[in-house]
């Protein structure tokens, strides 16, 4: 990233993380790396002295004016004096706009499922027929709909960065890191809801001594009975960043908080995810919903400092694109195609020889073309 681009991404960072506008335009690159790391907490920072932020933020001796509107502006003055900050001005607009349209994006979803739940219970109370999805099958779908919002805002998000690949690329991706986690444990916790006992423990997956603790990452409060847990699937993460989980205690449903370690130190995610009801859940739903909670985590591993972000990117997609072709999604299209099309459309193009949960991005796209092409 070229100097001028990486001072206005780091006063876009602090004016949206502290509510300061301030000029970087100056500083050196290894002050603007240090700026955009934000190691101040905007909880601490609120009780701290300018002077104390700013050594703690660039390091002590910096230089950083600040932009304050304390005094009157003359009738006579030229608008392009009042004009430096017209490229952050065009940024935040820029962010309300992707902002505003997944708020459109997500109300339209909202929207086109309720129309379609209306639409098939009054042709099933025509027909004096059952309700032909399950209610399991909805929670689903409204669990997709809900885990897809953060995924689409990340997918927004995520910038390529100038220089040459695997350089400059991904160095830092600790903001797209606390997105991702704040994603994950929302999804998890939210699916806990749906009637799922879900448990994600962390072990040291470096070679590098001294080793560290393993930990609780996601623990239900409560436990599938051992009759259920058949049904359960379990998958491992290799390579996931936990350094945000040190300070980012509030996040929804982290059980233990990690003690402190090398921020560069990797950890290896095991998952276990099991209905703790009688669900209704069926085999091929149950199957995907695995496939969807490995490459969550799989994103997760991704946004690991020093990880391309076109392998973040890469995940992110395929992740919306098996939240669209689940089982419990498809049923909403079953209504409206033929006979001889539904009997293609069950068809799985996924090997249910393979029993883990890992499935390759050429799997996904060919079972997507297949649902279009019904």
């Amino acid at each position: 990233m070229g100097l001028e681009k990486k001072a206005r991404a780091v006063q876009l960072s602090v004016l949206s993380k502290y509510g300061v506008l301030a000029d970087f335009s100056a500083l050196s690159e290894t002050v603007l790396d240090s700026a955009l790391q934000g190691a101040v907490s905007v909880k601490a920072a609120q009780n701290m002295t300018f002077a104390a932020w700013r050594d703690q933020l660039l390091g002590p001796g910096a230089s950083l004016p600040v932009a304050r509107i304390d005094y009157a502006v003359k009738g006579q003055t030229k608008l392009n004096k009042l004009m430096p900050g017209h490229d952050l001005a065009k940024a935040l607009k820029a962010r309300d706009r992707q902002q505003q349209a997944l708020i459109k994006a997500s109300q339209e979803e909202i929207r086109l499922l309720k129309e379609q739940m209306n639409a098939l219970s009054r042709q099933h109370n025509e027909a004096g027929l059952p309700e032909p999805v399950p209610h399991a099958a909805s929670n689903l779908r409204g669990w997709y709909a809900s885990t897809t919002v953060p995924l689409n805002a990340i997918l927004l998000d995520i910038k390529e960065i100038d220089g040459e690949f695997f350089e400059y690329q991904g160095s830092s991706n600790k903001d797209y890191r606390k997105l991702m986690f704040e994603a994950v444990f929302c999804a998890l916790n939210d699916l806990e809801q749906c009637g799922f006992t879900i448990e994600v423990k962390a072990s040291d997956g470096s070679s590098n001594p001294p080793v560290a603790p393993s930990v609780t990452l996601y623990q239900s409060r409560l436990q599938a009975p051992d009759d259920y847990r058949a049904h359960a699937f379990e998958c491992e993460i290799q390579g996931i960043q936990l350094d945000t989980l040190e300070v980012e205690s509030d996040i929804p449903g982290l059980w233990q908080k990690l003690p402190k370690n090398d921020h560069d130190r990797r950890f290896n995610c095991h998952v276990t995810v099991a209905p703790h009801e009688r669900l209704g859940v069926d085999e091929d739903d149950l199957r995907h919903l695995s496939f969807f909670v490995h490459k969550l985590f799989e994103a997760l591993a991704r946004s690991s400092d020093k990880r391309p972000r076109g392998a973040l990117q890469e995940k992110v997609i395929i992740c919306l694109l098996l939240s669209r072709t689940a089982p419990c999604m498809q049923a909403r299209t079953r209504a409206s195609v033929s006979t001889a099309l539904i009997r293609d459309f069950a068809l799985s193009p996924y090997d249910r020889s393979n029993k883990g949960t890992d499935i390759s991005a050429g799997a996904v796209i060919h079972h997507l073309f297949q649902i279009l092409k019904a």
